[in-house]
């Protein structure tokens, strides 16, 4: 009854958002029960772990909603994913600016809060509770904790404040650093788009004045939260020490990138003074999980030395099939814990935003070839479009993050045969269905207690991100920057050395004067960066990455007008029986959609606020284009 009440009283602190002049400050009702709600460590986390339910798993956010925008993935007709990456980003139906979409509240195919929410009007919630929780540390009000668990609670609100503005400056670019509750005549002032922020003789301006207060914020943070939660089993998911260093390095990495830099200095390139602090902040990352090695709770994979997860565990790290444990290992360092298990995993659209009907009783979005063209051969060179009518070499001798993520043709699903040839589907679905969601043999007819979490940061991410800092900052991938230990070639290779992926030196020669053609890469990029680009689309595809990495490099709108691919075959003799080998004659990439080509112009790179934002302040402009 307890848990039940400290929710309803915090219904009655947050609720209040009719308009804009009250995003961000307190309801006058609120004062009744702030006695109740601070008074001890229990009640104040209760408060606070509205911020935990707010959080959105790209990839379970209500149906057939995926943070897949960057021409990885193709859905039919009528949902976002197809409608993004066509350009279609106002679409009135299903669009990414509608009202069912990824990033605003919606309503479809589900009661559940979980598959219901919109990260944008979150974002303004999530900042009250933080504040609040803030200034309600500073008072008198809570006299049952412990110094340790004052901490705590400081912790998490600074992480979270930190995190949601991370969220938001990313895609739409500068706002202000709420920092404070807000009157509604405060407001009127504090509410402007452009400002300038000085910090150690440097003056940064806009998206950099907002990842720098974000960088700031995470440091606090990571000095006052444990490194593990103790009684994991209460505390799973909560923010680390480990956690928010690696969105300190994330900030800093974003806050370099070409597009940032460019949006506050006018300078279209990475900032070096940046990367090298990126490249010590993830290094210091690293170490930090490298710390906490042994320490994942009861029933968790023990990472490998580096601080990933063993090959024999990855599946674990996304999702399980029992229900026992969350899906997770030491190396995700954040996510949105799950308790949606079963057959809403699997078969209801709230639950698959990727699948086949015959697998999943739904079509969801699938992988464009464009995209899984970039998992290499098992040797390190890359696919070639030629390989497609090889069976050996078509879905075979491929990376093994190929079958980690990936069903084809035949492929046996429990009870269940997978038959994709042409008669069998329509030009929604293709060869590729994804799986990385998917438990081992879990399918409508096996639910189970299937349950599935998208990683929000990992350390992968974070070795990636360091060679991409090491090698950006010092035009060497075998330099070491200053502050630092490792190579950008050595923080590559251990990723790829756990997929069983040859080392640098040996796939380098294959990225040599080797573009795909009808894609982000150009001729004048050199070999490294499309390595470390390809690693990063590899090991972290499907989990919301793709896109931002595209916007941030500014090099999206390189993709416009290239064709979203799948892969069509029909079986020998024009059999529809699944046993009969492919007719490798008629394997052929067709467009997915009549007018298939990838959509991706100058507006796309920001997007559009709502309008009620806009008119409220006239110092608060919309995203140019829009």
């Amino acid at each position: 009854m307890r848990k039940i009440y400290i929710y309803f009283i915090v219904t009655v602190l947050i609720l209040p958002f009719s308009g804009c002049e009250e995003y961000l400050n307190i309801p006058p009702e609120a004062a009744l029960d702030e006695q109740l709600v601070f008074r001890s460590y229990e009640t104040f986390q209760g408060f606070q772990d509205e911020l935990f339910d707010k959080l959105v798993d790209y990839n379970r956010h209500g149906a057939r909603r995926t943070m897949s925008l960057g021409g990885e993935c193709v859905s039919k007709d009528g949902q976002s994913v197809i409608h993004a990456n066509l350009g279609k980003y106002s679409q009135s139906s299903g669009g990414l600016m509608a009202s069912q979409s990824v990033f605003f509240d919606h309503t479809e195919g589900s009661t559940s809060e979980e598959a219901r929410t919109g990260l944008y009007s979150h974002m303004w919630e999530c900042l009250r509770i933080a504040n609040t929780s803030l200034e309600m540390l500073e008072t008198d009000l809570l006299t049952e904790a412990t110094d340790e668990e004052r901490d705590w609670l400081k912790g998490q609100a600074l992480f979270f404040r930190a995190f949601w503005h991370y969220e938001y400056v990313r895609i739409w670019g500068t706002i202000p650093y709420f920092d404070q509750i807000l009157t509604a005549t405060e407001q009127l002032d504090f509410m402007k788009r452009h400002w300038s922020y000085e910090k150690d003789g440097k003056t940064y301006h806009d998206t950099q004045a907002v990842f720098e207060r974000i960088i700031e914020d995470m440091e606090a943070a990571a000095e006052l939260l444990p490194s593990v939660w103790p009684t994991s089993n209460i505390n799973y998911g909560r923010p680390t020490s480990v956690a928010a260093l690696g969105f300190k390095a994330k900030a800093l990495q974003f806050s370099a990138s070409p597009l940032f830099n460019e949006q506050a200095t006018g300078n279209l390139s990475y900032d070096n003074e940046l990367l090298t602090r990126c490249a010590q902040a993830c290094e210091a990352t690293i170490d930090a999980a490298k710390a906490v090695i042994g320490q994942q709770p009861a029933g968790m994979p023990v990472v490998n030395s580096d601080g990933l997860t063993n090959w024999a565990d990855m599946r674990q790290m996304y999702c399980t099939f029992s229900g026992d444990v969350q899906p997770g290992t030491g190396e995700v360092l954040f996510k949105k814990p799950s308790n949606m298990y079963g057959s809403i995993s699997i078969r209801q659209t709230a639950g698959r935003v990727y699948g086949c009907k015959p697998l999943t009783n739904q079509d969801g979005a699938v992988a464009t070839i464009n995209y899984v063209d970039k998992f290499e051969m098992t040797d390190g060179t890359r696919y070639k479009p030629e390989y497609d009518v090889i069976p050996e070499k078509r879905w075979e001798d491929r990376d093994a993050r190929f079958d980690l993520n990936f069903y084809v043709h035949a492929a046996q699903v429990g009870a269940i045969t997978l038959n994709l040839c042409n008669d069998r589907r329509g030009l929604e679905i293709n060869s590729y269905v994804i799986r990385k969601y998917l438990p081992d043999g879990a399918s409508k007819e096996n639910t189970g207690r299937t349950v599935y979490a998208t990683p929000h940061l990992r350390l992968a991410d974070i070795y990636l991100s360091y060679a991409e800092a090491a090698y950006e900052s010092t035009g060497n991938y075998t330099s070491i920057p200053p502050g630092c230990s490792l190579t950008a070639e050595e923080a590559v290779n251990v990723v790829r050395s756990r997929a069983g992926q040859p080392d640098v030196a040996t796939t380098l020669p294959s990225y040599e004067n080797n573009i795909f053609p009808n894609t982000e890469e150009t001729a004048s990029d050199k070999a490294f960066r499309l390595l470390y680009r390809n690693e990063r689309a590899v090991e972290l595809a499907f989990e919301g990455f793709y896109w931002f990495d595209l916007r941030r490099w500014k090099i999206a709108h390189l993709k416009d007008g290239t064709p979203l691919e799948i892969l069509k075959f029909d079986l020998e003799g024009g059999s529809t029986d699944v046993t009969v080998p492919i007719d490798n004659a008629t394997v052929v990439r067709v467009l997915a959609a009549a007018n298939g080509a990838y959509t991706f112009k100058d507006p796309h790179y920001w997007m559009p606020f709502r309008d009620d934002l806009t008119y409220f302040s006239v110092d608060w402009e919309q995203n140019p284009g829009w």
